[in-house]
Protein backbone atom coordinates (compact mmCIF):
# COMPACT_ATOMS: atom_id res chain seq x y z
CA UNK A 1 0.00 0.00 0.00
CA UNK A 2 1.40 3.43 -0.88
CA UNK A 3 1.95 5.99 1.59
CA UNK A 4 -0.35 8.95 1.97
CA UNK A 5 1.67 11.86 0.25
CA UNK A 6 2.13 13.92 3.62
CA UNK A 7 2.78 18.29 3.35
CA UNK A 8 5.10 20.23 4.60
CA UNK A 9 4.68 23.72 6.41
CA UNK A 10 8.82 25.33 6.77
CA UNK A 11 8.02 28.18 9.72
CA UNK A 12 10.18 31.09 8.54
CA UNK A 13 11.27 34.78 9.21
CA UNK A 14 10.73 37.26 5.29
CA UNK A 15 13.72 36.57 3.44
CA UNK A 16 16.97 38.29 3.99
CA UNK A 17 19.88 37.42 1.59
CA UNK A 18 22.27 38.22 4.73
CA UNK A 19 21.08 35.95 7.11
CA UNK A 20 22.12 32.04 6.18
CA UNK A 21 19.69 30.84 8.55
CA UNK A 22 16.68 32.33 6.31
CA UNK A 23 18.47 31.53 3.53
CA UNK A 24 18.24 28.27 4.53
CA UNK A 25 14.80 27.69 5.36
CA UNK A 26 13.27 29.26 2.12
CA UNK A 27 15.85 26.82 0.58
CA UNK A 28 14.74 23.89 2.03
CA UNK A 29 10.91 24.59 1.23
CA UNK A 30 12.21 25.27 -2.59
CA UNK A 31 13.93 21.96 -2.20
CA UNK A 32 11.22 20.45 -1.45
CA UNK A 33 8.63 21.41 -3.75
CA UNK A 34 11.40 20.71 -6.30
CA UNK A 35 11.11 16.91 -5.45
CA UNK A 36 7.33 16.32 -6.10
CA UNK A 37 6.79 17.20 -2.19
CA UNK A 38 3.97 19.74 -0.87
CA UNK A 39 5.55 22.29 0.88
CA UNK A 40 4.64 25.84 1.82
CA UNK A 41 6.09 28.69 3.86
CA UNK A 42 4.09 29.35 7.05
CA UNK A 43 5.25 33.65 8.09
CA UNK A 44 6.86 33.70 11.27
CA UNK A 45 7.27 36.84 13.50
CA UNK A 46 9.55 37.47 16.22
CA UNK A 47 7.53 38.56 19.72
CA UNK A 48 5.71 41.48 20.61
CA UNK A 49 8.98 43.29 22.13
CA UNK A 50 8.97 44.25 25.97
CA UNK A 51 8.88 47.67 27.16
CA UNK A 52 12.23 48.62 29.02
CA UNK A 53 11.51 51.27 31.48
CA UNK A 54 15.12 51.75 31.41
CA UNK A 55 15.77 52.23 27.61
CA UNK A 56 11.99 54.10 26.85
CA UNK A 57 13.28 55.30 23.31
CA UNK A 58 15.13 52.27 22.47
CA UNK A 59 11.74 50.15 23.64
CA UNK A 60 9.53 52.57 21.26
CA UNK A 61 11.61 51.96 18.41
CA UNK A 62 11.60 48.26 18.51
CA UNK A 63 7.61 48.53 19.38
CA UNK A 64 7.32 50.51 16.19
CA UNK A 65 10.08 48.23 13.95
CA UNK A 66 7.87 45.43 14.92
CA UNK A 67 4.64 46.45 13.77
CA UNK A 68 5.84 47.91 10.26
CA UNK A 69 7.72 44.54 9.59
CA UNK A 70 4.55 42.75 11.15
CA UNK A 71 1.62 44.42 9.48
CA UNK A 72 3.08 47.37 6.88
CA UNK A 73 5.99 45.73 4.76
CA UNK A 74 4.74 42.48 2.84
CA UNK A 75 6.16 39.15 3.76
CA UNK A 76 9.62 39.15 1.57
CA UNK A 77 10.22 35.84 -0.41
CA UNK A 78 13.01 34.88 -2.88
CA UNK A 79 11.82 34.84 -6.57
CA UNK A 80 13.43 32.76 -7.93
CA UNK A 81 12.56 29.83 -5.05
CA UNK A 82 9.15 27.82 -5.33
CA UNK A 83 7.88 29.00 -1.68
CA UNK A 84 3.95 29.66 -1.52
CA UNK A 85 3.09 30.71 2.09
CA UNK A 86 0.20 28.90 3.72
CA UNK A 87 -2.25 30.90 5.90
CA UNK A 88 -1.65 29.66 9.29
CA UNK A 89 -5.41 28.52 9.70
CA UNK A 90 -5.36 26.08 6.85
CA UNK A 91 -2.79 23.96 9.04
CA UNK A 92 -4.29 20.83 9.88
CA UNK A 93 -2.59 17.49 11.08
CA UNK A 94 -1.71 16.17 7.74
CA UNK A 95 0.77 18.76 7.48
CA UNK A 96 4.72 17.86 8.98
CA UNK A 97 5.79 21.49 10.46
CA UNK A 98 9.56 22.25 10.38
CA UNK A 99 10.63 25.07 13.14
CA UNK A 100 14.01 26.47 13.39
CA UNK A 101 16.37 25.65 16.44
CA UNK A 102 15.33 29.37 17.78
CA UNK A 103 11.40 28.84 17.77
CA UNK A 104 10.01 28.58 21.73
CA UNK A 105 7.28 25.59 21.80
CA UNK A 106 4.89 24.96 19.68
CA UNK A 107 3.52 28.70 17.98
CA UNK A 108 1.17 26.60 15.26
CA UNK A 109 -0.05 23.64 17.29
CA UNK A 110 0.83 21.08 14.74
CA UNK A 111 0.24 17.38 15.77
CA UNK A 112 4.00 16.72 13.56
CA UNK A 113 6.82 18.73 14.54
CA UNK A 114 10.45 18.38 12.89
CA UNK A 115 13.20 20.57 14.79
CA UNK A 116 15.87 21.92 12.29
CA UNK A 117 19.12 22.86 14.39
CA UNK A 118 20.81 25.62 12.13
CA UNK A 119 22.75 26.47 14.82
CA UNK A 120 23.34 25.00 18.45
CA UNK A 121 20.15 24.66 20.49
CA UNK A 122 19.86 27.88 22.82
CA UNK A 123 22.88 29.91 20.97
CA UNK A 124 20.13 32.75 19.93
CA UNK A 125 17.47 32.89 22.38
CA UNK A 126 18.58 31.89 25.32
CA UNK A 127 16.26 29.23 25.66
CA UNK A 128 15.11 25.46 24.83
CA UNK A 129 11.38 24.58 24.98
CA UNK A 130 11.09 21.36 22.40
CA UNK A 131 8.14 19.12 22.18
CA UNK A 132 8.69 15.15 23.52
CA UNK A 133 7.80 14.05 20.54
CA UNK A 134 9.59 16.12 18.02
CA UNK A 135 12.34 14.86 15.08
CA UNK A 136 15.25 16.17 14.99
CA UNK A 137 17.62 17.30 12.53
CA UNK A 138 21.07 19.21 12.16
CA UNK A 139 22.39 21.57 9.68
CA UNK A 140 26.22 21.25 10.36
CA UNK A 141 27.04 17.86 12.89
CA UNK A 142 28.90 20.76 14.90
CA UNK A 143 25.29 22.26 15.57
CA UNK A 144 23.82 18.65 17.12
CA UNK A 145 22.96 17.97 20.82
CA UNK A 146 23.27 14.15 21.40
CA UNK A 147 21.04 14.66 24.63
CA UNK A 148 18.39 16.04 22.51
CA UNK A 149 19.39 14.07 19.20
CA UNK A 150 21.05 10.73 19.70
CA UNK A 151 20.54 10.10 15.54
CA UNK A 152 23.67 10.84 14.15
CA UNK A 153 22.54 10.74 10.75
CA UNK A 154 19.95 12.86 10.71
CA UNK A 155 21.84 15.78 8.64
CA UNK A 156 19.74 17.87 6.65
CA UNK A 157 22.05 20.69 4.86
CA UNK A 158 21.28 22.73 2.43
CA UNK A 159 23.12 24.93 0.52
CA UNK A 160 22.85 27.91 -1.46
CA UNK A 161 26.17 29.16 -3.08
CA UNK A 162 26.23 32.95 -4.19
CA UNK A 163 29.09 32.22 -6.89
CA UNK A 164 27.30 34.98 -9.40
CA UNK A 165 28.72 37.86 -6.85
CA UNK A 166 31.41 36.18 -4.90
CA UNK A 167 33.94 36.16 -7.16
CA UNK A 168 37.62 37.73 -7.52
CA UNK A 169 37.91 40.63 -9.88
CA UNK A 170 40.67 42.42 -8.71
CA UNK A 171 44.06 40.39 -9.54
CA UNK A 172 46.06 43.61 -7.99
CA UNK A 173 47.28 45.09 -5.28
CA UNK A 174 45.16 44.77 -2.21
CA UNK A 175 45.50 46.79 1.19
CA UNK A 176 44.19 46.70 4.37
CA UNK A 177 41.75 44.35 5.87
CA UNK A 178 38.00 43.94 6.26
CA UNK A 179 35.77 42.29 9.30
CA UNK A 180 32.49 40.78 10.59
CA UNK A 181 31.09 40.67 13.84
CA UNK A 182 27.34 39.01 13.48
CA UNK A 183 26.72 36.05 15.65
CA UNK A 184 30.37 37.09 17.00
CA UNK A 185 29.08 40.41 19.03
CA UNK A 186 30.89 40.24 22.65
CA UNK A 187 33.73 39.42 21.53
CA UNK A 188 37.01 41.14 22.03
CA UNK A 189 38.38 42.75 18.95
CA UNK A 190 42.29 41.70 18.39
CA UNK A 191 42.81 42.90 14.92
CA UNK A 192 44.05 46.82 13.62
CA UNK A 193 41.11 48.67 12.95
CA UNK A 194 42.95 50.67 11.07
CA UNK A 195 42.15 50.42 7.31
CA UNK A 196 40.08 47.91 8.64
CA UNK A 197 36.08 47.84 7.31
CA UNK A 198 33.22 46.52 9.05
CA UNK A 199 31.19 44.42 6.69
CA UNK A 200 27.74 44.10 8.62
CA UNK A 201 24.75 45.31 7.39
CA UNK A 202 26.40 46.02 4.28
CA UNK A 203 24.58 44.38 0.95
CA UNK A 204 26.13 41.52 -1.00
CA UNK A 205 27.47 43.42 -3.86
CA UNK A 206 29.17 45.94 -1.31
CA UNK A 207 30.68 43.55 0.50
CA UNK A 208 32.21 41.70 -2.47
CA UNK A 209 33.52 44.43 -3.99
CA UNK A 210 35.06 45.30 -0.67
CA UNK A 211 36.32 41.80 -0.36
CA UNK A 212 37.71 42.42 -3.44
CA UNK A 213 39.77 45.62 -2.43
CA UNK A 214 41.21 43.75 0.86
CA UNK A 215 44.10 41.89 1.81
CA UNK A 216 42.84 40.12 4.69
CA UNK A 217 38.92 39.27 5.93
CA UNK A 218 38.64 38.74 9.78
CA UNK A 219 35.75 36.63 11.08
CA UNK A 220 34.28 37.39 14.54
CA UNK A 221 31.35 35.09 14.00
CA UNK A 222 32.69 31.34 13.70
CA UNK A 223 30.24 29.77 11.45
CA UNK A 224 29.39 32.32 8.29
CA UNK A 225 29.66 30.85 4.69
CA UNK A 226 30.91 34.49 4.20
CA UNK A 227 34.55 33.08 5.36
CA UNK A 228 34.46 31.06 2.30
CA UNK A 229 32.95 33.75 0.13
CA UNK A 230 35.79 36.02 1.20
CA UNK A 231 37.89 33.08 -0.26
CA UNK A 232 36.60 33.63 -3.50
CA UNK A 233 36.93 36.84 -3.75
CA UNK A 234 40.93 36.28 -3.02
CA UNK A 235 41.07 37.57 0.68
CA UNK A 236 43.32 35.94 3.04
CA UNK A 237 40.07 34.47 4.93
CA UNK A 238 40.58 34.25 9.22
CA UNK A 239 38.58 33.46 11.82
CA UNK A 240 39.33 34.46 15.70
CA UNK A 241 38.95 31.45 17.42
CA UNK A 242 36.85 30.77 20.67
CA UNK A 243 38.74 30.82 24.11
CA UNK A 244 38.89 26.75 24.67
CA UNK A 245 38.10 25.50 21.14
CA UNK A 246 40.26 23.76 18.78
CA UNK A 247 40.71 23.59 15.14
CA UNK A 248 38.75 20.21 14.87
CA UNK A 249 36.45 21.05 17.37
CA UNK A 250 35.45 24.60 15.82
CA UNK A 251 35.01 22.92 12.30
CA UNK A 252 34.99 18.80 12.13
CA UNK A 253 34.93 19.00 9.10
CA UNK A 254 38.15 19.10 7.11
CA UNK A 255 36.37 20.51 3.83
CA UNK A 256 34.85 23.31 5.40
CA UNK A 257 38.29 24.27 6.91
CA UNK A 258 39.90 24.38 3.54
CA UNK A 259 41.07 28.07 2.86
CA UNK A 260 40.25 29.47 6.16
CA UNK A 261 42.66 30.08 8.99
CA UNK A 262 41.82 29.39 12.30
CA UNK A 263 43.70 32.43 14.24
CA UNK A 264 46.52 34.45 12.21
CA UNK A 265 48.70 31.65 13.04
CA UNK A 266 47.19 29.57 10.83
CA UNK A 267 47.09 31.71 7.52
CA UNK A 268 50.11 29.69 5.69
CA UNK A 269 48.53 26.70 6.03
CA UNK A 270 45.27 27.94 5.25
CA UNK A 271 46.62 29.30 2.09
CA UNK A 272 47.63 25.83 1.12
CA UNK A 273 44.13 24.36 0.36
CA UNK A 274 42.39 27.64 -1.12
CA UNK A 275 42.03 26.32 -4.77
CA UNK A 276 39.69 23.34 -3.30
CA UNK A 277 37.21 26.12 -1.55
CA UNK A 278 35.07 26.32 -5.35
CA UNK A 279 34.65 22.82 -5.62
CA UNK A 280 34.12 22.30 -2.16
CA UNK A 281 30.87 24.65 -1.55
CA UNK A 282 29.68 23.94 -5.01
CA UNK A 283 29.96 20.39 -3.99
CA UNK A 284 27.91 20.88 -0.85
CA UNK A 285 25.15 22.67 -2.80
CA UNK A 286 24.76 19.63 -5.04
CA UNK A 287 24.77 17.70 -1.93
CA UNK A 288 21.45 19.37 -0.69
CA UNK A 289 19.31 17.14 -3.09
CA UNK A 290 20.68 14.11 -1.28
CA UNK A 291 20.27 15.41 2.01
CA UNK A 292 16.86 16.86 1.29
CA UNK A 293 16.08 13.18 -0.09
CA UNK A 294 17.01 11.12 3.01
CA UNK A 295 15.49 14.04 5.16
CA UNK A 296 12.25 13.06 3.25
CA UNK A 297 12.45 9.06 3.69
CA UNK A 298 13.28 9.46 6.91
CA UNK A 299 9.90 11.52 7.74
CA UNK A 300 7.55 9.50 5.89
CA UNK A 301 9.31 6.84 8.04
CA UNK A 302 8.68 8.45 10.90
CA UNK A 303 5.36 10.21 10.38
CA UNK A 304 3.61 8.53 7.58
Amino acid sequence: MKNKKLKFVVYALPYDENTGGIIALHRLCDLLNQKGEEAYLSKFYFSFPKFDKRIILRSIYRILRWFVRRYLIPFKTNKIFNTPIINNNQINDEYIVIYPEIVSGNPLNAKNVVRWLLHKPGFHTGEINYGKNDIFFFYQVIFNDPVINPHEDHLLSVSWVRDDIYKQTNTQVRKGSCYMIRKGRGKKIVHDLNNSILLDGKSHKEIAEIMNKCEYFISYDLQTMYSQYAVLCGCKSIVIPENGVSKNEWQPKKEFQYGIAYGFDDIEEAEKTRDLVYESIKREEDNSNVSVGHFIKKIYKFFG
